[in-house]
């Protein structure tokens, strides 16, 4: 009997000694992770694995041949360091979970001494202490860290948002700068031509020079905003890898295409009111602003919890000059100096932070939305504008064709109507852009695309 204290202090050291998580390194290697980012393509087989089997996305061959906006969107989410980061983020978030469940474990001690006593010396004792939590203390830890959790998780969606922009800005800066280079082209072969016409007519004494020299300076200025526009196309093909996450040498021999890019919707199909209550009731940033203030609730109910104190219950026993002593100890701390006081003003203080950061949130997305709205009416007003002056000015180029088949109009005339109608399409090429670019910029205001077709698929689970 004497030694079965100690027998317990053995088996508790032995459990201790058999802890269930074991530590293991994971040393991480900059050259290494420097040559993985070198090494991601778009050919990436595991992209395929990865796109079928968390996204859904099957494609008929690999690798892929053109890549849209949806497409390219999920080799983002695969490939681009914001989603890892924000994976991460969640990851901890989530892991908070299992800390906030975790329940005090119990104490044990044990003690042993020596007396005079001749017929019993040895002094033993053993403790057991249960720790006991009251007023549903636990529970509002677990509330408080499941709503941060969750705001995490609207964190990572909000980070795919923000990728999908990025994609999207490059991808429309791409497509209209190859458009505009392929116009520009056309136009400085017409532009050739036209100053040969010229110059034939001043050889002929028909036109003073400096009409041949205003057209030359002309073409020498188009043949700049030429080489401008294709250094244009590669700065669009390196910004569409970064928002992916690839080396620009990833992007080799892939066509980025745009179905839908020539017909942008009409600004009467976007209702501010409608756009605002789906701007409210879907944006991301809101809904984790959301959960921070439930979170902030769940706080506080926690510190006002933390006025009933602990209660710690445990038997004893003890031997002692050869009687054993067997007890049941009950302790709990005193709430005489404080109540909790500080903590709770602290966490109600938090709560109102949180409804005010709740109340910013939704009046910055009001905000945005109406500046995407008021963006977007204006570039599609310029490009409906371009139109009409693109269909003017192609109604003129066929009549001036027809004068020229005719005999009504020489050849410089029917040059010249058909540089007109590459300004004017260039023109019209330019609105375009600028009215994709502010539908662009609504959609991230609403993280949501205007067109459904366009959504893009959202995986699962996460790469790797």
């Amino acid at each position: 009997m004497r030694f079965h204290p100690v027998f317990v202090l053995l088996l508790v050291a032995a459990a201790c000694g058999c802890a269930p998580y074991k530590y293991h390194p994971a040393p991480v290697s900059p050259p290494a992770l420097a040559a993985n980012l070198e090494a991601r393509s778009l050919d990436d087989p595991g992209l395929r694995a990865w796109m079928e089997q968390a996204a859904g996305f099957a494609p008929s061959s690999w690798p892929l041949s053109t890549w849209d906006l949806n497409s390219l969107t999920l080799a983002a989410y695969y490939f681009n360091p914001q989603m890892d980061v924000a994976r991460a983020n969640a990851a901890v978030a989530n892991a908070t979970i299992k800390t906030a469940a975790m329940k005090p474990n119990p104490s044990v001690g044990a003690n042993g001494g020596y007396e005079s006593a001749a017929e019993s010396p040895y002094l033993l004792g053993f403790n057991f202490s249960l720790p006991i939590e009251t007023a549903g203390k636990r529970g509002y830890r677990i509330a408080e860290a499941t709503h941060l959790s969750e705001a995490s998780r609207f964190q990572v969606a909000e980070t795919a948002w923000t990728v999908r922009s990025q994609v999207r800005v490059a991808l429309v800066d791409l497509v209209y700068a190859r458009e505009t280079v392929a116009a520009l082209r056309e136009q400085e072969a017409l532009r050739s031509r036209y100053v040969e016409l010229l110059e034939a007519r001043f050889k002929a004494g028909e036109i003073p020079l400096p009409d041949v020299t205003t057209a030359r300076i002309d073409l020498t200025n188009l043949r700049q905003t030429l080489r401008t526009a294709e250094g244009q196309v590669e700065a669009a093909r390196a910004a569409l890898a970064a928002a992916i996450g690839i080396p620009l040498d990833g992007l080799t021999d892939k066509i980025a295409i745009w179905p839908s890019a020539e017909e942008p919707p009409a600004p009467n199909a976007l209702p501010a009111q409608t756009v605002r209550a789906e701007a409210i009731a879907n944006r991301l940033d809101v809904q984790s602003a959301l959960e921070q203030y439930e979170a902030a609730q769940s706080r506080l109910q926690l510190e006002v919890a933390r006025q009933y104190p602990d209660i710690d219950l445990g038997p004893g026993y003890a031997y002692e000059e050869g009687v054993h002593l067997i007890s049941l100890q009950l302790g709990t701390v005193l709430p005489l100096r404080n109540r909790n006081e500080g903590p709770i003003a602290e966490a109600e203080a938090q709560r109102k932070a949180a409804g005010a950061q709740l109340l910013a949130t939704q009046s910055v997305v009001l905000a945005q939305i109406d500046k995407a709205l008021t963006q977007y009416k204006a570039a599609y007003s310029v490009l409906d504008e371009a139109l009409r002056s693109a269909a003017q000015t192609e109604a003129q180029r066929k009549t001036t064709e027809m004068w020229f088949k005719s005999g009504e109009a020489d050849r410089l005339a029917a040059v010249s109507a058909e540089i007109q109608v590459g300004v004017a399409d260039r023109a019209r090429l330019d609105a375009l852009h600028q009215a994709q670019l502010a539908l662009g910029s609504l959609e991230s205001a609403l993280e949501q695309p205007v067109d459904p077709a366009s959504a893009p698929t959202l995986p699962k689970k996460a790469p790797r």
